[in-house]
Order: structure tokens, then C-alpha cells, then sequence
């Protein structure tokens, strides 16, 4: 399906920033009918691009691949490296490779494994209901013939996007922190509230601004899809163990409260704030 004009009842978005048109570019979403997916096509056309989707029906994906500027890969984290290989058989050399997926490591390994063109990994460090690139940040792993991505780097840019480069070893490093461990957290907090039968809205009328605000960010963790919140922690093996560490952590200081030891808990704070101190 070819994607020249937004339908007519979608809601609108955020106007861009203005940018110069570019050439038009043939592109490729593979898995385009996703949250993120979506975002990006939107993104894409409205510039004059030319998007077509490609789904779990492959019976076209000789012709959608082969014949692109750009394959832009927006899967689960799970299967992302076997799409990238399933992929890549249809690909020209010509062809740009690109995947928006929040792992870095392994996808932009695989795409230049199976792929001898472009290669770049893209993480969009925001959720899919974002309507444009304005204020946003983009972390961008360089793999092979960067240049020819700058016309979609220029893209993100120019419509207010903040560019941050990382080495993809670098960024799954960071995203065990920003990411994985944050998300148990907050899926911790969230259980146990829903476990103690809390009345969360008496407790907003009587709550300060920084637990209202946790609040919605947990409301906005439990009404993403669930399967994306669980990949997130599960990507790898690293995740895993960071999880196991921190929860390592909780039962650590939770004993400290339980044996009422005021001055180990005092000595842990004071550690920690000399730790944040220092990074001043």
C-alpha cells in the first residue's frame, strides 16, 4: 500500500516546523502499522516522501524492498535481527538500512552482517503519541556510509529534533539505566499500589505535585502496550541482571527500615549523595 495523503478522520498533529522539501525518497516501514511505525510514516509523507508498509504479509516484499531508498525496520525488539535478515535478502546495495528499535548492539550488527549498503541505528528516545520531532531526542548509531542518511538526519533536525550520538555498545550501556531499570521500578510502584487496593484518587486530592506526577507517568507505563513494556526489561541478558541487581537493592535497604537502623540508612544516603555531588 503506497501512503501519499493522511487519512482524512485521523486526529490532528502538532504542526512541524518548517522545512525545505527534499528530494523525494521511495521508503519502506517494515512494521509501519505499529504505534511507531505510524509516527514515522506521518513524519515522512508530510515532507513529500513516498512510504509504503510492509507487514507480516511478505508476498510483496521483493518489490517494496528491493526497490527503496530507504528500509526503515520498526519491529519488536525480539524479532528485530530476524526481520533484518529476512530483509536484507531483497535489498540493493543501494539501498539505506535503518532500524528505530530501543537496542542498538545487535540490530545495527545484524544489518551490517546481511547488508552491504547504508547502515545506521536510530533509538527515538520518546513514545509513539508524540505528534512531531520538536523537543525531541534521537540517539543515532553510526554503522556504515553515514552520509546517506543525512537528508532523514536533516529531516529529524530541522523539524526540532536533538540529535545525540552514541556508539551502539554506548547506548545499550545507557539504556540498561535510562530504561530497563526505570521501567521495573515504576511496573514495581505500580503492582504494589494495585495490590495494597489503594484509593488513587483520594490519594491525589491529598498528594504533592511530585506524586501526582509519578502517578501519570505510571498511567502512561500501564497503557502502553504490555508486550513493549516487558521486551524493554527483557532485551538482554545485561537488562536482566541490572533488574536482579536492583531489586538486590530494594531488599538490601528494606531490611535496613524493617531492623529500624537509623544510622545505616543515613550512611547509605550520605554515600549517595556523595556519588551525585561529585557529578555536579
Amino acid at each position: 500500500m503506497v501512503i501519499n495523503h493522511l487519512q482524512q478522520h485521523q486526529k490532528p498533529r502538532e504542526k512541524s516546523i518548517s522545512t525545505p522539501r527534499v528530494n523525494t525518497k521511495n521508503i519502506t516501514i517494515i512494521g509501519g502499522h505499529g504505534r511507531m511505525g505510524k509516527f514515522f510514516t506521518n513524519q515522512l509523507v508530510d515532507t513529500g516522501h513516498q512510504v509504503d508498509i510492509l507487514e507480516k504479509d511478505w508476498f510483496n516484499a521483493e518489490k517494496l524492498l528491493s526497490e527503496a531508498d530507504l528500509v526503515l525496520c520498526s519491529v519488536p525488539i525480539k524479532c528485530t535481527v530476524e526481520v533484518i535478515e529476512r530483509a536484507a535478502k531483497f535489498l540493493n546495495p543501494t539501498t539505506a538500512l535503518a532500524d528505530i528499535t530501543s537496542v542498538k548492539a545487535e540490530p545495527v550488527k545484524a544489518m551490517l552482517k546481511y547488508h552491504s549498503g547504508a547502515v545506521i541505528g536510530l533509538h527515538p528516545m520518546f513514545g509513539p503519541s508524540t505528534r512531531s520531532f520538536r523537543g525531541q531526542k534521537v540517539v543515532v548509531c553510526p554503522g556504515r556510509n553515514d552520509e546517506v542518511f543525512d537528508w532523514l538526519l536533516n529531516l529529524m533536525r530541522n523539524q526540532g529534533a536533538e540529535l545525540i550520538y552514541s556508539m551502539p555498545e554506548e547506548h545499550d550501556r545507557m539504556m540498561v539505566m535510562i530504561q530497563a531499570t526505570r521501567h521495573f521500578c515504576r511496573l514495581t510502584q505500580a503492582v504494589y499500589l494495585a495490590q495494597e487496593q489503594t484509593d488513587i484518587d483520594k490519594s491525589l486530592l491529598m498528594s504533592s505535585p511530585s506524586y501526582r506526577q509519578e502517578i501519570e507517568i505510571l498511567k502512561r507505563l500501564l497503557n502502553q502496550n504490555p508486550q513493549l513494556c516487558v521486551d524493554i526489561m527483557l532485551a538482554t541478558q545485561e537488562r536482566c541482571q541490572a533488574i536482579k541487581s536492583l531489586a538486590e537493592t530494594y531488599i538490601r535497604l528494606a531490611e535496613l527500615v524493617e531492623n529500624q537502623d537509623r544510622e545505616a540508612l543515613i550512611q547509605e544516603i550520605e554515600t549517595t549523595q556523595t556519588f551525585f555531588n561529585q557529578r555536579k
